[in-house]
This record gives structure tokens, sequence and C-alpha cells, in this order.
């Protein structure tokens, strides 16, 4: 065990409370009483009366206290709380004991408690979500340092759908593919339509003190949305041109700033007016911003293993009785009868509780280890992109202690960048890793490998993905191309080639948050979030903590390594990027882009910070010793 590391404690100015006054430090003993108390009012809370409770049960386990940081609720699926008989070492508890106390020694007041929340068969994630942060209120009205909580296991998340107002001059076809459809190559119109912009929205559960329980809708319900062109009137006011939509959505949170008022004309036509975005989310002081949007008081982190949790299912078995996985425990070539006679790749994974709970031992081994100052020779910066410009200068820039680090080999980028590359990358020790390339819900890409046999050396022998190659499975990775997915890295994990060094990501992959199937499954369904990509980057990939989009957009969140150089936290950095967004006037004229930080959430531990070693000094501090 290495020397226990300075990290710098959650007081920088720029990153707590940037957006009100910094409260006093609570007590111990208020924290204490105000967790208490919530948790008594919350265990069995059926928010709307439909007797199946949201929250079903809320016990308390451990507390630490702190030193001025402000307040800590750590939330652990009672499911993963059971000491499991068949696997003694499997048990968290003690993990999740030894993390309190981190937090405890990191200057935050912190509390761990058991929670099962709703796991039924309605698709009702939000109404859990809007419950989880009704205790969250609760513990803030007495709490105003209440910095974050962190969920550990598989909780619900929201999703958000938002409708503006678009003036557009480019094409358009109003009823399409019916007798009175009518087609511009181009023309004036206006587009208000619903549509899904962030899987998770975790802004819903951070922004405490907004009218997100007003936005939830659980449906199934159709949005109601307007396309009109305007040929002849530029004000954009007055046509017959026009073609009502109904888009289907169920359990989300609807921000509605496309609403409109029309008026009936002679001759068919009608008077369209925008009377300005509601912004119905936003509190009276968001709506004084000069771009307003909903902020968060506090952070969410999410520490969940569930969706990278998969083995090969031991059920699918070969001509000859051969299983996915041989005598050694090592995948193998299975062969069937026919080519139709072959699993999909769903039906080749199963998750296991048991993989899952030692994904989550080894994160909290590997949070304990950092915060200890473990593999402090691997405190770099790196970064890898294709098309976009790299992260590295705006580290470097950004954090004191990177200003002369050496990153040979870990600032990648260029048109030619390969899965090879990304994978070399990734074997190279760094604390903080950008990544900046084409992605979705389960994975994403660079350029293929130029010399597919050394690729497969590189990333070992043993490979945890299967093909379909006729009437066989074969276990390998070349028909993946250049994709990463969950596969390429649990072969990496399986065949230990990573660095082994603890890190922060930075993604900025399209969607790379999102869950897949969330808007027909709820949380709990089998197919929700299936083979995640962030989650089995954090998990498999050696990560402390993780900020990524959940929507497909073009953004990053400004000033993140600033305000992680300045002392902050993880989550602290990406409530700052909701300061920065509010105070751009510029960025309030763009429609759908000025409420973008929306889009991005966190996974992993939200409350940790860099070493102090590395951040800018406190007024008053000498700088410290590297």
């Amino acid at each position: 065990m290495g020397m226990r590391a300075g990290f710098a404690m959650a007081a920088c100015a720029l990153a707590v409370q940037a957006h009100g006054a910094v409260p006093k430090p609570t007590s111990y003993a208020t924290f204490d009483r105000a967790v208490g108390r919530a948790i008594r009012a919350h265990s069995n809370l059926d928010r709307d009366g439909d007797g199946a409770p949201e929250i079903v049960s809320l016990r308390r386990i451990a507390t630490a206290r702190g030193a001025g940081a402000g307040g800590v609720l750590v939330l652990a699926e009672e499911r993963l709380l059971k000491r499991p008989a068949s696997v003694a070492d499997a048990d968290l508890n003690p993990h999740l004991r030894t993390y309190v106390k981190d937090l405890g020694r990191a200057g935050y007041h912190a509390a761990l408690a058991g929670a099962a929340v709703y796991a039924g068969p309605r698709h009702q994630d939000g109404l859990t979500v809007l419950a989880l942060r009704d205790l969250l209120i609760a513990i803030y009205k007495d709490v105003p340092d209440l910095r974050a909580v962190v969920l550990v296991g598989n909780f619900p998340t929201a999703f958000m759908v938002r409708q503006y107002f678009w003036p557009r001059e480019d094409g358009l076809t109003l009823n399409a593919a019916t007798p009175s459809e009518r087609k511009w190559p181009a023309v004036r119109h206006v587009r208000s339509i619903a549509e899904p912009v962030a899987s998770p929205a975790d802004i819903v559960l951070a922004d405490l003190d907004g009218y997100w329980h007003l936005a939830y809708r659980m449906g199934p319900e159709r949005v109601g949305g307007l396309l009109a062109a305007f040929p002849d009137d530029p004000e954009r006011r007055v046509t017959d041109a026009f073609q009502y939509t109904a888009e289907p959505y169920e359990d989300f949170f609807l921000v509605n700033d496309g609403h409109w008022v029309e008026e009936p004309l002679q001759g068919g036509k009608r008077r369209f007016v925008f009377p300005g975005e509601p912004n119905a989310e936003c509190t009276d002081r968001d709506r004084k911003l000069v771009n307003v949007m909903a902020r968060p008081e506090i952070s969410v982190g999410r520490i969940n293993a569930y969706h990278a949790a998969f083995e090969p299912n031991p059920a699918v078995k070969g001509v000859t009785g051969e299983g996915l996985l041989d005598a050694s425990g090592r995948p193998q070539i299975v062969e069937f009868a026919d080519a139709k006679s072959v699993p999909s790749a769903e039906a080749i994974w199963v998750h296991s509780e048991r993989t899952e709970r030692r994904l989550l031992k080894e994160y909290f081994a590997r949070n304990h280890a950092y915060r200890m100052g473990e593999k402090a020779d691997a405190w770099r910066p790196a970064s890898i992109t294709t098309e976009w410009g790299s992260s590295v200068p705006d580290m470097k820039g950004a954090v004191p202690g990177w200003r002369e680090a050496k990153t040979d080999g870990l600032d990648v980028t260029g048109a030619k960048v390969s899965v090879h590359d990304f994978v070399t990358w990734l074997t190279r020790p760094a604390l903080a890793r950008a990544i900046k390339a084409h992605a979705g819900p389960t994975g994403f890409g660079f350029g293929a490998p130029a010399d597919p046999a050394t690729y497969d050396r590189l990333v070992g022998t043993s490979v945890w993905w299967w093909s379909k190659q006729g009437s066989k499975l074969v276990p390998e990775l070349r028909a993946l191309g250049g994709w990463v997915n969950i596969g390429l890295l649990r072969t990496l994990y399986e065949n230990r080639r990573l660095s082994g060094a603890p890190a922060f990501y930075f993604h900025t992959g399209c969607e790379g948050m999102t869950p897949a199937y969330y808007e027909k499954e709820p949380y709990n369904g089998p197919r929700h979030g299936l083979w995640q990509i962030a989650e089995a980057m954090l998990m498999y990939g050696d990560g402390l903590a993780l900020v990524g989009r959940g929507k497909v957009f073009y953004d990053e969140p400004r000033e993140f390594w600033k305000a992680m150089g300045a002392g902050g936290t993880f989550g602290e950095a990406w409530r700052h990027y909701f300061d920065v967004e509010s105070g751009d006037g510029e960025l309030a004229k763009d429609g759908i882009g000025r409420k973008r930080a929306y889009f991005w959430s966190m996974i992993g531990d939200c409350t940790l910070s860099l070493p102090t070693a590395l951040v800018a000094p406190r007024e008053g501090e000498a700088p410290a010793e590297p």
C-alpha cells in the first residue's frame, strides 16, 4: 500500500455551490439526524398512491464524520447487500463500509443506506427517480451543503424529451404520401416536434429546487407537434400549409419549450404565434439567467456493473455437447447442426450476479487504492481522437501539475487512428483519458486494424466475443473492425492487457451513456442497457468515473478540466458546465443547443478529485510538493 495522497476537499469557489451562496458547513449531528428522518419518512413511499411503492424500503447501515466538506448519501441496492452463501468473497458490505470511511477521511459527512425500489413490470422509471429525488430534497432542506448522492447498483434513470420552436429554411414535405402532400426543396418553415434528448438525464435527480415533478409523464401518450411552411410570409406567422404531428413516448420528462398559439383565419389559413419558451422546469432564479436553464444543486454518481456483468450462456451447446467455454474456462469454437441453429449474439450471453459483484468489488478496491495514493506515477493526461482536436492542451492548460507532463504515446490524433492505436493507448498508464469518437449505446469506433495478426497478439489469445461463421460461433474480434464494444474490453480485461492505472474518462461520443432499449423497457427489463458501453468502459477499463452524453450532439463540457484543476470534484466539474452554459448569451439563441448541458451525466464516483499535487493551491496555501 502506498502512502495516502492528499486530495482536494470539496471547497473550491469555482465548483462548489457555484450558483448560490456557499452554505455554512453542516454539523455531523445535524447531518445524521436529517438522514435518519428522511429515511424513515421515505421508506415504503408510494408517491402516486397506486399500492406499488416507488421506494420499497430504506435502511441506514453506516455513517462517517467528516470535516466541513459537506454531505454525501450513498444508496446501495438492497439486492447487492445480501450476503451470498455460495460466494463468500462476493460480500460487498465490507467494501461499502470502507468507501464510506474514505469519504469521511476526504472531509465529507457520509451515510450508507440500503435501498429497494420498484422493480415490477410497469414502465415507471421516472416516477421512481422522483421518489428518490423527494428523499434527497428532504435531506437537502436540513443539509444545504449536501454535495452528492452515489447510487451503487442498478437504479432507474430519467428519460428526457424536449420540444422547441425551430425556424428553418431547408427542405420540407408536409402530409407525405397522401393526396394532400406538399413539398419544397427549400422554404421558410417552423418545426416544433418533441424528440428524445437524453437518457440518462440526471439533471432531474440533481436539481433539487426545480419543477421536474410537473414535467413527468408516465404515458404512453402522443405529444402533439407542428410543421408549418411560410413561403409567402417572411415573419412566419400566416399560412395554409401546416401539419400536426403526434410523437409516441412513455415514462418520460417533457421539457416543452415549443408551445405555440394559433388563430383560425379565412381561406383555411391560420396565424401561428410563438409566445416564447416557458422553461417550466426552471426556478425563478434560473429564469433570470442569460441563458435560462435548470441547474443541479448536487452531483449524481452511479456505480453500476449490472449492464457489464455478462457471462457466456451455459445453456448454449454445440453438436458434440461443447459449450462456449472449454474446461479451463476459456472461450472456444462451437459448431452447430447448421447455420440456422447458431444462436443470436444476445442469446450467447446471460447476466451474472457473481460477475457483477466481482466487478464492483474490484471497483471499490481501485477507488480506495487511488485515494491512498497508489499508481502516482500514472497521474498524467491522455487523449485519443480522429477528426476532433486533442484534449491534452486543454488538460495541461487547466491543471497546474500537468503543465510539463510528458504525454508521449498518450496524445493520439489523426484521421487514421485505429482500434489498434486505441488498445495501445489503453496499455499506457494515465489518470485522465479523453476519448473522442463516433459512438452509440453499445460502442464507439476507430479505424480497423491495419495488421489483424499483430492486433490479435496485442489484445491477447483469449477472446471474449463470438462471431458467426457459417454453422460455427468463433471467438474473434475481426468482425468488429474498429468498433470498441464490451467484447473487446472484456478481452483486454481477461488477458490483463491494460495498464492497471485507475482513470477518469471524458467521453464525447454520441449516446455513449444511453442504455439500449430504454424507450420501451423499464430499467429492470432483460434488454434495457444491454452491453452499455460507458459502464463497460468504467468496469473493464480500470475506471474511477466517466462523464458522457446521452444524445447525438456536438458539444463537450466546457471548463471541465479547469474545474478539476481548481480542486473541484468530478461531479463539481459536471455541475460547473451548467453554470458556464447558463452564462452564455449567444447560446441562448440556439434553440435545441441552449439546454445541451441536460444531455450530460456521470457514472462512477462523482466525489473524487485530482491529487493536491496536481491542482492549483487555494488562496494562502503554498504549492504542493509533486
